[in-house]
């Protein structure tokens, strides 16, 4: 993997100066003083008030032309580790790093750790995307993956294929029980994820076995001057026998939020569930509670938040809100989140 990272990185200088290629140098830095009940929902599992680090990143981009029609494209990106829940003196971590070829009719086929395409397949809906409050706290399929391969097709009508496959040396073990589980995703999107082209984006996805689930995922996203609607839901079965009742964990969750537009500032709101017992929060209940958490776990949210843009590069956010697990037993996973943070992207 170092091999290939040093070699993207010197196709992205050769890229830098060639002839009517690309070149994009990029980062973020986000960090949120955070207040948490009980640590459930937080990056870092820590309760009280901690410094969450929301993804900070660096990395590099572009593409290099080799006809008319076909280019190479490229993407070294690390995380900057700086916050609370970093536990290594390590300041990087890996990100999306990958290279790929792509042509204007046949699409574009990229190897690497990329986010695969049920992952993305999620778009811009989440509206607390990146904090203590995102949609992975109630449902699992957010994780990203090295040695993948991943195909997405020229878009047709606004629409988009996409396929991808993790290698079995990184998804299995040699122990491991289930290889007659998959590990390849697909999905079918409509539209522009971010809403700048189109006032509509529809997704499907199916992932199979891949971070030990079966799922299959429904998003759509719609804008109207001001105001936006999202919701998302995906039906969740955990396929892993090494996992506590992996058996009876299998539901369905979903989120929907609201965002309003007031010249620099956004306002919105997000409500969600889940009873799969596939997320961040029911995980951490199997992980301590192990075979005595005999009843699936069901999560909800509701959060409210602000986005307040003073320029183009720096933005000041705020998120409240709750997460409730229904089953008494589990009330000490209860998490009542407050959070104030800055982000500042070049």
């Amino acid at each position: 993997m170092k091999t290939f990272v040093y070699s993207a990185v010197a196709l992205a200088m050769l890229g830098g100066t060639a002839q009517a290629d690309t070149l994009d140098f990029y980062g973020r830095f986000d960090y949120s003083l955070t207040s948490s009940d009980s640590g459930s929902a937080t990056h870092n599992g820590k309760q009280g008030l901690v410094l969450e680090n929301n993804f900070s990143n660096i990395g590099v981009r572009g593409d290099v032309s080799l006809n008319n029609s076909t280019a190479i494209f490229y993407r070294v990106e690390v995380g900057m580790n700086a916050g609370s829940q970093d536990k290594s003196n390590n300041p990087f971590s890996a990100r999306p790093t990958y290279l790929g070829v792509k042509h204007e009719t046949l699409g574009a086929l990229a190897v690497g750790r990329i986010d695969p395409v049920f992952k993305m397949a999620k778009g811009g809906v989440d509206a607390m995307d990146m904090y203590s409050m995102k949609h992975d706290r109630l449902f699992a399929g957010d994780k990203r993956w090295g040695d993948s391969l991943e195909y997405k097709s020229a878009r047709w009508n606004e629409m988009q294929l996409g396929v991808s496959y993790v290698m079995e040396d990184n998804h299995y073990s040699d122990t491991d029980k289930r290889r007659d589980n998959g590990n390849y995703q697909v999905s079918l999107t409509y539209g522009d994820n971010k809403l700048k082209r189109n006032n509509v984006y529809l997704a499907a996805a199916y992932s199979d076995g891949i971070e030990d689930i079966q799922a299959y995922r429904a998003v759509a996203r719609w804008k109207l001057d001001a105001l936006q609607l999202g919701a998302m839901f995906q039906h969740t079965e955990l396929v892993n026998p090494a996992k506590p009742h992996w058996q009876s964990r299998e539901g369905d969750g979903f989120i929907v939020n609201a965002r309003y537009q007031l010249d620099k500032l956004m306002l919105k709101a997000q409500y969600g569930q889940d009873d799969s017992g596939s997320g961040l929060i029911a995980n951490r209940i199997y992980d301590d509670l192990g075979d005595a958490a005999v009843v699936v776990p069901e999560v909800s949210q509701w959060a409210v938040g602000a986005e307040y843009r003073l320029s183009r590069a720096l933005m000041l956010h705020t998120e409240i809100g709750q997460f409730d697990v229904k089953q008494a037993q589990y009330d000490l996973y209860d998490d009542t989140i407050v959070s104030m943070g800055v982000r500042f992207d070049f």
